[in-house]
Formats: structure tokens, sequence, C-alpha cells
């Protein structure tokens, strides 16, 4: 699609934005968050130091608990479909394994890290997180970040998926959230949260199991997580802040009439936290976090019903980690340092084909360290936001990352922001191809200056080289440039509308090609109704995607629109305490939205289904 094509289809969309828009926007542009579906606004982090969105100058989007909850989503995967740039590769039964992209660059070819709590969610033979599997009830805050950030962040090529959990309930001794949810095929999802604060000692208690028979064949799910977290306030001016985690995953991946996969994955983290101030301006923070994973994917040949099993592959990864950070300054003008080292283990073997007395594909360790810094220096209404990163990555060669980041207040309104960064992501450990390595740049504005409307626009260009393609062939070089448009209005009689529209321009560097399965086209957008008098709030969205799909041996069904409604009623009025009851209608029109369409496809989407349950607070 050319650039006049997409101004043409952008200029009605936010023209209609500004006619529905009507009174009343009363946050100042330092307090507000970027992109989001509600009226909650957040400070986001992208370089571990929290500053006021005017000091940022990554393209960020920030997502709070209370738009998870709008979403009746179920797992991290049901958010990130919601925000603009990010696409699913899969859309399946809540809870299944999927890949996801970020303006092009793809968790399924390490090129993007998903931390929670601080702890690093990618395995190290795959490179990806599995954002499916990853439940949402203890989120507080999700913060994306997209494009390198490997300055701040180490391992993160093309983006950054940053989860917060909840804190504990600092306000009384004791309080909780419990809920449950039914829907079609068996699915169902039953959560409960208890927090509270007794003197200096606080805990934050999660778990939840979701349950589907599959909304598609051998699509079921069986997922079962806990999660705990505790504070404790010295009497001086530290505290400790401490946690664990745990996920049993069994998922069915794929059936057709020649095969029959399913998967089974067991995670367990847990961190600890200690945090000191030392003077007015300085302030220490030390983090040691251990996590292990052990998997087993079994894949069959499937005639007529009968399942041969021909691969089991068994995979064991296990890390140690430790930070230290010296913060020094406030969030005008800072300078974050630390270092780090990380010890891993990371094992795959197969048990059917290969032989007994050689199993391993993988057999590795890793001994990684880094050290970094990244300063805030305001001078006026401009900001300055450099950083530098050295990586001893342990698998790969040394590296050394760098960021350049320029933010300008042209009003209390109009901010402009301009950000270069190389990056990188660690090979896959079953092929010897080095570090994948990209050097970014973007430039863009955000903007309240029309009244009631809020605007955002990013132009991006990432350079890419050494890549892990489809078929693992590398040393290739990829150019993804494009642009982004955000929108949101204020809301008028509870109603508000936004949007995000990405445009990606993807090609093989050396051929000039564009790159089959890379999105080319981007649009989100909803409508939310929030009437608290009432205890009626909704959301309505949309999500569109053309895939750009090999059109070999394919239908058309690489561009479409998945449109999914939600509906939340408190049923006392604004009580706090009052029970909700929500339904949710996912894929209202039963779209077909997924890049292969042949006659043994197995990623095709869910159809239309519904589910509704009930959320009370105590």
């Amino acid at each position: 699609m050319s650039l006049y094509r997409q101004i043409k289809f952008i200029l009605p969309l936010l023209i209609l934005l500004t006619e529905l828009a009507r009174p009343v926007w009363a946050e100042q542009l330092d307090e507000t968050s970027l992109f989001d579906f509600s009226a909650q606004q957040q400070p986001a982090t992208p370089s571990r130091h929290t500053r006021p969105i005017s000091k940022i100058a990554e393209n960020t989007t920030v997502i709070t608990a209370e738009q998870i909850a709008l979403l009746n989503a179920h797992t991290l995967a049901d958010v990130l479909q919601t925000i603009p740039g990010v696409q699913l590769d899969q859309m399946q039964t809540p809870g299944s394994s999927v890949f996801f992209s970020i303006q092009g660059a793809s968790d399924g070819q390490s090129h993007l890290l998903v931390l929670i709590d601080g702890v690093q969610q990618n395995l190290q033979q795959q490179g990806r997180s599995d954002a499916g599997r990853i439940p949402v009830q203890q989120i507080e805050r999700i913060e994306i970040i997209k494009g390198a950030a490997s300055g701040s962040w180490g391992q993160a090529l093309g983006g950054v998926v940053n989860v917060v959990t909840k804190s504990p309930d600092n306000g009384r001794s004791i309080g909780g959230v419990g809920s449950s949810s039914v829907g079609e095929h068996g699915t169902r999802d039953n959560r409960g949260e208890v927090s509270g604060t007794i003197d200096r000692f606080g805990y934050y208690l999660s778990g939840g199991s979701l349950y589907s028979k599959g909304l598609l064949p051998n699509n079921g799910v069986n997922n079962n997580n806990g999660y705990a977290k505790f504070t404790y306030e010295l009497p001086g001016k530290g505290s400790f802040t401490g946690g664990l985690s745990y996920m049993d995953s069994a998922v069915g991946l794929d059936e057709n009439d020649l095969v029959h996969d399913d998967a089974t994955d067991k995670r367990f983290y847990t961190f600890l936290n200690f945090d000191y101030t030392l003077t007015e301006r300085l302030s220490l923070h030390l983090s040691g976090t251990a996590s292990s994973s052990n998997s087993v994917a079994k894949l069959g040949d499937n005639n007529q019903g009968i399942v041969t099993p021909y691969l089991e592959f068994n995979q064991h990864e296990s890390t140690r980690s430790g930070k230290a950070l010296l913060i020094w300054g406030d969030s005008r003008n800072s300078l974050t340092s630390g270092v780090q080292y990380d010890h891993g283990k990371s094992q795959l073997w197969e048990s059917i084909y290969r032989d007994p007395a050689d199993p391993y594909i993988v057999d590795k360790r890793k001994d990684a360290y880094a050290a970094f810094a990244n300063g805030t220096v305001t001078l006026g209404n401009l900001t300055v936001l450099p950083g530098i990163r050295y990586d001893h990555t342990g698998y790969a060669d040394e590296l050394v990352s760098y960021s350049l980041g320029t933010t300008y207040k042209l009003s209390e309104n109009t901010l402009l922001r301009v950000y270069y960064a190389n990056g990188f992501g660690l090979p896959l450990l079953d092929f010897d191809n080095g570090p994948q390595r990209v050097w970014t740049v973007q430039g863009g504005m955000e903007s309240e200056a029309i009244p009631y409307l809020w605007l955002k626009g990013t132009l991006f260009y990432n350079n890419t080289w050494n890549v892990i393609t489809t078929d693992f062939v590398t040393d290739r070089e990829q150019i993804k440039q494009g642009f982004e448009l955000e929108a949101r209005t204020s809301p008028f009689h509870g109603f508000s509308l936004a949007g995000g529209y990405t445009y990606i321009d993807a090609r093989d560097r050396e051929s000039g090609d564009r790159l089959h399965g890379v999105a080319a086209t981007l649009f989100k957008a909803s409508l939310q109704y929030d009437e608290k008098h009432i205890g009626l709030k909704g959301i309505l969205t949309a999500n569109y995607v053309d895939w750009n799909a090999s059109t070999d041996g394919n239908a058309p069904r690489y561009s479409a629109t998945i449109m999914d409604l939600f509906l939340t009623q408190r049923l006392f009025g604004n009580s706090s305490l009052s029970p909700e009851i929500f339904f949710s209608v996912r894929n209202l029109f039963d779209s077909a939205q997924y890049q292969v369409d042949k006659e043994y496809s197995v990623y095709k989407n869910t159809p239309r289904w519904i589910e509704g349950g009930v959320r009370f607070s105590f």
C-alpha cells in the first residue's frame, strides 16, 4: 500500500475522532501514559527508573490492571493483542501457545525480551516467552517498549514487555478478589487473590486455574498457577521485596488429518530485592533471581484418530542471576549505573528418534555478566537520555549497546521525541550463528493541542542483520520501516474512542523483496463505555491485520478483522464491594484471520465463542 493511500486512510479516521470528542481532558501531559484504553494514567519505566512521560524518548505503551480487567483477559497474550503495533501469530484457545511480534520484530525469532518482576521469561534455547501461558490476575502494569532497547535491558533487539506485578495492599490487613468464568467447550477460568499489610510486613497471594476442552481440534488447555509477593519495611531507610511464581501448563499444540502434537510445561521463578536510601539523592538496589523450566513436546502422526508418536523433545533450563544498581538524582537529572551476573544451564534432548547414548541436541552452560549506565539530563524544555551497556553474553560475542534519546516540550501539551539505539538478540542454541544485531531510529510527536483529543505519531526505521529466518537461514539483513499513529478522545457521556494504525514496510536488504508473514498493516480500535453511576462498563475492540502472506496455495485469510465485545456490570451501583458480572463475545462476526489456509492448516484462529462470569472483592 503506497504512502499516499496510507494518508488517505488515516486522515478521515483522525477527523472522525475529532468530531466525536467532547469534554473533559484534565490530565497534564507529564502525568499521562501513552496509548491506553482507559482514563487511568501511569508513569513508565523503560530505563528501570521511574520518569514522567515527557522524559521518555522511546515509543512506549502502558497498560494498567483496570484495563486488563475491562478486557476480561485470561493471559498476557489477550492484552498484547489490543496494543497498536503488536500482533499475535496465533489466536486460539486462551492459555495455548502463541507467538507475537512488535512492529515486525518476532518473539519467535529471539527479538523481544519479556520480564516479570525483573526475571527474564524468554527461554534460552528458543528465545521466546510464550505470552499465551502467562496469567494476568497478578499484573499491576504492563510496559511495552517498541524498538531496540539493549542499552538499558540487554537482549532486546526489537522491544521489551516489562510486567510489573501487584504490590501488597498497604491500606488494610486483609482484602482480596475472586472471579470465575465459564465459556464454550468447557472453558473455565477460576482465580483468587488475597492481599494486605500488617505493621511493616505486606503480602500478596494469587492463584488460578484455566481449563478448556479446546476451541479448535487438539487445542485444549489445563493451566494452573500460583504467585506470592512479600514486602518488609526496615525501621530505617530500607526495604525487602521478594516473591515466587509457579506455572504448570498442559496444552494441545496442533491437529489435522496428518499430525497430532501436544506439550507440557512447568516454570518456576523467585526473586529477592533490597532497596536502601543512602542519601537524599542516592539509593542502592540489590536483587537476586532464580528460575527453572521443564517442558516436553510430543509430536505424532495422526492416522484416522490413531496417533503414532515419532518425536519427543525434552527441555530443561535453569538460571541464577544477581544485580546491583546505584541510582542518583531525581526525575529531571539522574544516573543509573549497575552490574549484572547470570549463570544458566540449558539442555534439549529427543527420547524416541535419537540414540539413547547421545540424546542431547543442546547441552550448554553460560556465565554472562554486564555493566551499564543510563542517564537523564534536563535543560529547560530539552531532556537528553544517553545509555550504554557492555554484555559478555556467555553464549555469543561480547557486545556493546548504546542509545541516545531526546525529548523537547514545544508547549505544555505538545512533546517531540527522537531516539537512536542499537541492540542484539541471542542466537538459538542449536544453531551456531552468532547474535542478531539491529540499529533503530525513531522520531515522533505526542500532543493534546487539539481540544478533547490525544494524538501520537512515530516514524521508525530498523536495520537488522544476521537474522534468524523461518527456515533458519542466517546472515540475512532486513529493513523494517514505517510509522505508527495513535489517538484517543476524551469521554463524552461515558463513551470514548481509541485507535492505533501501524504501517510496516519490511524487506530483505539484499534483494529488496517484501518479507512475507510480516504484518504490513495493523489497525487497532476500541469504543469504550464507562458509566460509574449505573455500574456499567464495556469495550468493543477491533483488530485488523494484513499479513502480506505468500499467496502460494492460500485462500484470502491473511487480511481480516477480528472484533471482540466485553461488558461488565456492577450489581449494586458504584460500591467497591459490589459483585460484578461480566460477559464476553470473542470474534463477534466469526472472522478468519491467519496466515496459512491450506488443506492441513493448524494455525486457524478460533471461531466466535462466548463466556461469562462473576468477580467480587472483599
